[in-house]
């Protein structure tokens, strides 16, 4: 989860976090204890349970702002477990970093704000 503003995220990143969603929810759905949830992605602060359906709906809207097709609802409703943390600015640098795509969207973005 990269949590930074969608806009900024080239397509292949908005698909891709995207799909991480879905997988996310597959996990969980996998392991009812939340064992896998609470070891990995959320020890290293890549995924934030408690703001999973709210971030799905901010990518799925700008998916479809991009003409993209959307037609996977997040369809969840066990436990959410309040794993894990987000640090954006750290995220930003490396997403930045990784793809001038988003570099430039970033830019961009930042000029019209």
């Amino acid at each position: 989860m990269w949590c930074l503003p969608t806009e900024i995220l080239c397509d292949d990143h908005l698909r891709g976090e995207h799909a991480e969603h879905h997988q996310l929810v597959g996990t969980i759905r996998n392991h009812p204890h939340g064992e896998a949830i609470a070891e990995g992605h959320a020890e290293k602060g890549n995924i934030d349970t408690t703001r999973l359906e709210e971030r799905h709906a901010r990518l799925a809207a700008e998916m479809e702002r991009r003409d993209m097709n959307h037609d996977s609802p997040l369809a969840y409703d066990g436990p959410i477990y309040g794993a894990g943390a987000i640090d954006p600015e750290m995220n930003r640098t490396d997403l930045l970093d990784r793809c001038e795509d988003c570099a430039a969207r970033a830019r961009k973005h930042s000029r019209s704000q």
